[in-house]
C-alpha cells in the first residue's frame, strides 16, 4: 500500500512528496485543481487555503477537508517522471 510520508509546499501549486516505497517527486496541482468541477476542490485555488497542506492519514490533506488518495498522488509523480524521460 502506497502512503505519503512527507510533503513540502515548493512554490505556486507545486508540492514535493515522498512515499513509503522510496518514490518521490513534485506534483503541480494547478491543472488538477482547474480541471476538477467540484467546488470544494476549486477552493484550493485560493493560495491561503492551498498553503494549509499537510500529511495526515498517509496522504495530503487541507484545512477545507480535501484529500487525495495516495495512489492518485503516486501516479501523478510517476507520470511526471515519465514525461521527463521521454
Amino acid at each position: 500500500m502506497i502512503n505519503v510520508i512527507f510533503a513540502e509546499l515548493k512554490n505556486d501549486y507545486n508540492i514535493y512528496v515522498e512515499f513509503n516505497n522510496g518514490a518521490n517527486g513534485n506534483i503541480d496541482f494547478r491543472k488538477i485543481l482547474e480541471e476538477d468541477h467540484r467546488e470544494i476542490i476549486k477552493e484550493l485555488l485560493n493560495m491561503d487555503i492551498f498553503k494549509t497542506v499537510k500529511v495526515n492519514l498517509n496522504t495530503l490533506c487541507w484545512d477545507n477537508e480535501v484529500d487525495f488518495a495516495p495512489d492518485f498522488l503516486y501516479n501523478q509523480v510517476e507520470n511526471q517522471k515519465n514525461k521527463n524521460v521521454a
